[in-house]
C-alpha cells in the first residue's frame, strides 16, 4: 500500500483488520501540529490525513513487533521488540533512548527521590529506579556485535533534528502575545501518552493476540508523536519549496509532480501579518503531507527496493 497516495480508510488497517479508528485524535493533532511549526489554526482536513498516516504506521509497526515477539517466544510485545526495529537508524534510536531515560527520571521524581539519589542511581546503574535504561542496555548488549549500539546508548551527541525544532519554536514565539504564547505552551504539552486508555483503544490493542506491555505502550506513544513531528518537519520543507519567488529563473525546470502540487496550493498562500498572527492559508495543506510522504519513501537507483529495513507494502516508516 502506498500511504503517500491513499491513507488507510477509517476503521481498517493495511491488513484489513478492524482498528478502533472510530476514536479520533484530530483535535489533539491540530494542537500538536501548531506546537511543531504549523499555523495557529491547522486545517482539520490536514489533521485527519496526518492521523490516518500515523495510525497506519503504528498498526504496521505493532504487527512487525508482534512477529518479532513470536520469534523470541515471548507472550507480550515488549521494549526489546521495538528496540530491535529501531536498531538500523542510530539517530532515531538515540532519541528513543533519551526518551526512555527521561521516563525513568520522571518516575523517580514521582516517587519523591531527591537529586542526590538520582545521581547516585545513575552512577550505580540501579535496576529498580532505571528500569527502562536497564532493559535497553541489556537488550542492545545482547545483539551488539560491533559496539555501535552501545556507543549510541552511551553517547551524548547533539540531536540536530531536535535542535532545529527548538529553533523553529523560538522563531515561532517571537511575535506572540501572552494569550497566543499560553496556547502554544499548552499545545507543546500534548502527547499520545496523556490518555493511555484512549491510545490503547485507538490502536485496538484488545484485538491483538500478542499485546504490548506498559513500557512498549509508552514507546509506541512516543513513536506516534515522533511520526507527527517528522510529518510536520517534512511538510514545512515541501511548503517552502512550493512557494517559489517571482522571477526565479529555475522555476520552469520543476518536475511535473512539483508543478502539480505547486499549482494546487500556490493560490492559497499569503504572508504572515506584521503582528505575527497567521491566516488559515499559512497552514500546512493536505497536498504538503502527501508530497512529503512521497519524497520520504522515494528511492532512486537499482538497489532502491533493498534500502529500507522496514519496508512492507511499500511503506517507509517515519519514526524508525
Amino acid at each position: 500500500m502506498n500511504i503517500a497516495a491513499s491513507p488507510v480508510p477509517t476503521g481498517t488497517s493495511s491488513t484489513g483488520r478492524s482498528t478502533g479508528k472510530s476514536i479520533s485524535y484530530a483535535v489533539e493533532l491540530q494542537s500538536m501540529m501548531f506546537s511543531l511549526g504549523d499555523a495557529r489554526r491547522p486545517l482539520h482536513e490536514t489533521a485527519v490525513l496526518v492521523e490516518d498516516v500515523v495510525h497506519t504506521q503504528l498498526i504496521n509497526l505493532l504487527q512487525q513487533a508482534a512477529d518479532i515477539s513470536q520469534l523470541r517466544g515471548a507472550k507480550v510485545i515488549s521494549a526489546e521488540d521495538l528496540l530491535f526495529l529501531m536498531r538500523k537508524d542510530k539517530n532515531k534510536l538515540r532519541r528513543l533512548l533519551k526518551y526512555m531515560f527521561f521516563r525513568d527520571y520522571k518516575s523517580k521524581l514521582v516517587k519523591g527521590l531527591d537529586e542526590a539519589e538520582l545521581l547516585e542511581d545513575k552512577l550505580s546503574g540501579s535496576s529498580n529506579s532505571n528500569k527502562r535504561q536497564k532493559i535497553a542496555h541489556e537488550f542492545l548488549s545482547s545483539i551488539d556485535q560491533t559496539g555501535e549500539l552501545l556507543a549510541v546508548l552511551e553517547g551524548d551527541e547533539i540531536d540536530e533534528v531536535k535542535q532545529e525544532r527548538m529553533e523553529r519554536a523560538e522563531r515561532q514565539t517571537r511575535m506572540m502575545d501572552s494569550v497566543h504564547y499560553a496556547e502554544f505552551c499548552e499545545s507543546r504539552q500534548l502527547s499520545f501518552s496523556k490518555k493511555a486508555c484512549k491510545f490503547r483503544d485507538w490502536l485496538d490493542c484488545s484485538s491483538l493476540e500478542i499485546k504490548p506491555n506498559a513500557v512498549a505502550m509508552e514507546m509506541l506513544a512516543y513513536l506516534a508523536y515522533e511520526t507527527v513531528a517528522q510529518l510536520v518537519d517534512l511538510a514545512l520543507l515541501v511548503r517552502q519549496d512550493m512557494v517559489t519567488e517571482a522571477g526565479d529563473p529555475f522555476s520552469q525546470t520543476n518536475s511535473a509532480t512539483f508543478i502539480q502540487y505547486h499549482s494546487s496550493a500556490r493560490s492559497s498562500y499569503t504572508n504572515t501579518t506584521a503582528c505575527g498572527v497567521e491566516t488559515p492559508s499559512d497552514a500546512i495543506q493536505p497536498c504538503h503531507i502527501r508530497e512529503a510522504i512521497r519524497r520520504y519513501g522515494h528511492k532512486v537507483g537499482p538497489l532502491s527496493p533493498f534500502t529500507s529495513a522496514y519496508r512492507r507494502n511499500r511503506m517507509a516508516f517515519l519514526a524508525c
